[in-house]
């Protein structure tokens, strides 16, 4: 592919990606004096809008050439082998699905996919010779199943498969409001799908919404479908097509938004199974948040040159800091979307479910999860709340972990522990009063001994052996007053017997013997 070729190809993809209106004065601003070049891209542009949407909004835009003239395709009510056309139901970059009834073995209704018209190159055929092959080899609930494959009659390869009635993934959680956590078990179920898919040496290498479908089988639950492995490459040694299957060199195959940094190098970096680790992170990213890490339409306004480095180079925003960061009415809608209320979803995506997206979507792949199933397996930890292994766990996530998952059991010890607590200072307060109780008593049992010795003291100052030679009347008249007014110390028992003791003694020693040994 020579240099020209590649620049006309380059060009035809960015002019693609932009709006009608602004096509024109692109072409003419990057082709400069380069009229022809600038004309026969026109010419193109002018052909792709009339032969239809070939290249899907994605990365794979190659620029082919449209053939000259008007080319008819198969259309509904026209038979293909033993498959009459009903209805299209979609289009991709190199084919078209209708929805088609088979008549024998049995009667049913199926979808059949086959190439379109002017595009039936040697890799475009290539191509969608190798999505009937992997196909084939895979039979799992959550991948859809082909049932029959064929040529037309003009040679044109087409294949039947499981006629999948459902809507994208996105669209149908917020069309139903699924709450984060049912979100993340249908995503697991899309793990388990290409955990399945690489088994068998597949690697998708365009995971995206409108490639994974939810259906409702009757009284199920909801089935999400993988769908259209149209651009994928074989991994082991299954030969997926009898021709070479290979990417050009600088082609890039796949969605832009979804595309994996290895997919987006110009090198000759090998694509694996971890490309499609990557497109998953970015649809568990969208699963959470309502948005992709970097946003399609911007990515598409760039250029083919820009999309790659983004994709190699920046780092995407963690899902709980991109929610953070959107207007309160967008964050409102997201929320409602889940179920929740604002403060609520970024509590649940914050932390847990952040550390799973970046280990998705980390730009060296020996950093992402090894395997699909190695991602779903840590969602379901998160829904379980175990620990995750997308973040190195300390001992206190360990502790939270374990009380997460046995919440009636740590319940039922803080219940016993807040008893004991409560036990623990009703016996202290009991404890603090009853010393209180105890040093008042001291107190007061040394106010009284006090009190009895300044009254011995003072009773022994006038005793006889005091007054001796003096008139003892004032002592009579003080010890007849103080035995009246001993009696009303009946609250001291102890206090009001040791003074009738010492009254008494006083008494007897001035001769009034009744009064003492009353």
């Amino acid at each position: 592919m020579n240099d020209s070729s590649n620049r006309e190809e380059e060009l035809f993809t960015e002019a693609l990606g932009l709006p009608d209106g602004q096509r024109t004065e692109f072409l003419e601003r990057s082709c400069g004096l380069d009229e022809s070049l600038c004309r026969r891209l026109k010419e193109l542009l002018s052909t792709h809008d009339r032969a239809g949407k070939f290249l899907e909004q994605s990365a794979q835009k190659i620029g082919v050439r449209a053939r000259a003239g008007v080319l008819v395709g198969e259309k509904p009510g026209d038979r293909i082998g033993r498959y009459k056309l009903l209805q299209q139901i979609g289009e991709g970059g190199g084919g078209i699905v209708f929805m088609a009834e088979q008549e024998e073995p049995v009667r049913r209704k199926v979808a059949l996919k086959i190439i379109k018209p002017g595009m039936d190159t040697k890799s475009v055929i290539a191509r969608f010779d190798a999505e009937r092959r992997a196909l084939t080899l895979m039979d799992h609930p959550n991948i859809a199943k082909v049932f029959d494959a064929g040529a037309t009659e003009s040679g044109r390869p087409y294949f039947v498969m499981d006629l999948i009635r459902g809507i994208k993934i996105t669209d149908y959680c917020d069309r139903n409001s699924l709450t984060t956590e049912e979100r993340l078990e249908l995503f697991v179920q899309v793990c388990q799908a290409m955990q399945h898919a690489h088994q068998k040496g597949i690697i998708h290498r365009d995971v995206k919404p409108s490639n994974i479908l939810v259906t409702e089988p009757a009284g199920g639950r909801p089935l999400p479908v993988v769908i259209d492995f149209g651009i994928a490459k074989a991994t082991s040694d299954h030969r997926l097509t009898e021709s070479t299957f290979f990417t050009g060199f600088e082609m890039v195959v796949g969605t832009p938004a979804y595309m994996s940094p290895e997919q987006a190098s110009v090198t000759s970096m090998e694509v694996e199974t971890r490309t499609d680790i990557y497109s998953l992170g970015v649809l568990l990213y969208e699963l959470l948040t309502g948005s992709t890490p970097f946003d399609t339409g911007e990515l598409l306004r760039t250029g083919l040159d820009e999309i790659r480095r983004v994709i190699r180079e920046e780092e995407p925003v963690r899902p709980s800091a991109r929610l953070g960061r959107l207007m309160s009415e967008q964050l409102a809608v997201v929320s409602q979307h889940r179920k929740t209320d604002p403060a609520r979803l970024l509590r649940t995506v914050r932390g847990d479910l952040d550390w799973i997206v970046i280990k998705a979507l980390e730009k060296d792949r020996t950093r992402r999860y090894e395997t699909a199933n190695g991602l779903a397996l840590d969602v379901k930890r998160f829904l379980n709340n175990e620990t995750v292994t997308a973040r190195p766990p300390s001992k206190l996530y360990k502790f939270q972990k374990t009380v997460a998952r046995n919440k009636l059991v740590f319940a039922g010890a803080g219940v016993v522990a807040t008893l004991l607590v409560a036990s623990l200072i009703v016996v202290s307060v009991s404890l603090a009063r009853e010393r209180q109780v105890r040093l008042e008593a001291d107190s007061d049992k040394q106010k009284a001994q006090q009190v009895t010795k300044f009254l011995e003291t003072m009773l022994n100052g006038v005793g006889p052996s005091v007054a001796l030679g003096r008139d003892t009347t004032l002592l009579r008249e003080f010890l007849d007053k103080a035995a009246d007014r001993v009696g009303e110390m009946t609250n001291q028992p102890a206090v009001e017997a040791e003074l009738c003791n010492l009254i008494g003694t006083l008494y007897s020693q001035v001769g009034n013997y009744r009064r003492a040994e009353d």
